[in-house]
């Protein structure tokens, strides 16, 4: 019996775009996503009940937790092919690191920066950018560069790299690991690096849309999410070290 492939995502909408631009090439894959962005929170140094809910908690998110538990104890032996799509944001360069931990075997990978065609229009746009992740990759882009022909298996000194990578990176106390667009490389960053755009933000705008719009544009070399800035806005103001005129629900 032939074994099926497993393409690995690293969040649901990310997921959309590989499958419809893999259907464009008659490829009906089975993908899987990380259900959880471990770029800020807390990363779990093993894959306990335990350690899982400390992650979760840290995202208020226990709502996925049997997500998360399946995603690492899948058994990805089961397949011929495990392929880890990823750009360059720490997001999805830890799920590759996770990745060379939870498959024993050899584990295949898409680097986007390797497809030529792809890269050539991303950098007729922004040529500074030379680092993008997923997000910046379109159904269009999947079919018409053929992005899986890109796919390929890791070294093993790439795969124990990235086993160093995400041993490392599941030890770091620090709340948020973020990448720049401009060099791919992951910094770590304290939990009041945004502070100071927040507060000036808040006081400028009166839609939570906008205040998150500035913070994110103002750190535009980073792979920073709107949920990320959201995040830490409750925070500062169930510390009383904001006072808000604005709705957090108010999306208009």
């Amino acid at each position: 019996m032939k074994k099926n492939t497993l393409h690995i995502v690293s969040s649901l909408s990310i997921k959309s775009p590989v499958r419809i631009g893999l259907g464009e090439l008659d490829i009906y894959p089975e993908i899987s996503y990380l259900p959880i962005n471990f770029s800020f929170g807390y990363i779990p140094i093993n894959f306990s009940d335990k350690e899982l809910c400390f992650a979760l908690a840290s995202h208020d998110h226990m709502e996925v937790f049997d997500k998360l538990k399946e995603f690492v104890t899948t058994d990805y032996s089961q397949y011929e092919k495990v392929i880890v799509w990823h750009g360059w944001s720490a997001h999805e360069l830890l799920l590759l690191y996770l990745m060379s931990v939870l498959v024993e075997g050899t584990l295949y990978h898409v680097d986007i920066r390797d497809n030529n065609g792809f890269m050539e229009r991303f950098l007729s746009k922004d040529p500074l950018r030379t680092y993008p992740d997923m997000g910046y990759v379109s159904p269009y882009d999947i079919y018409t560069y053929d992005m899986l022909s890109i796919a390929k298996p890791l070294s093993d000194n790439e795969k124990q790299y990235c086993r160093e990578q995400w041993k490392r990176w599941a030890n770091t106390s620090s709340p948020y690991r973020l990448s720049s667009i401009l060099n791919g490389v992951i910094e770590e960053y304290p939990e009041s690096f945004m502070d100071d755009s927040i507060r000036k933000s808040v006081q400028k705008y009166s839609r939570v849309v906008r205040v998150i719009g500035s913070v994110m544009m103002e750190y535009d070399h980073l792979f920073i999410s709107d949920c990320m800035i959201l995040r830490r806005i409750y925070q500062l103001r169930d510390n009383r070290e904001i006072e808000l005129s604005i709705s957090l629900n108010e999306k208009e």
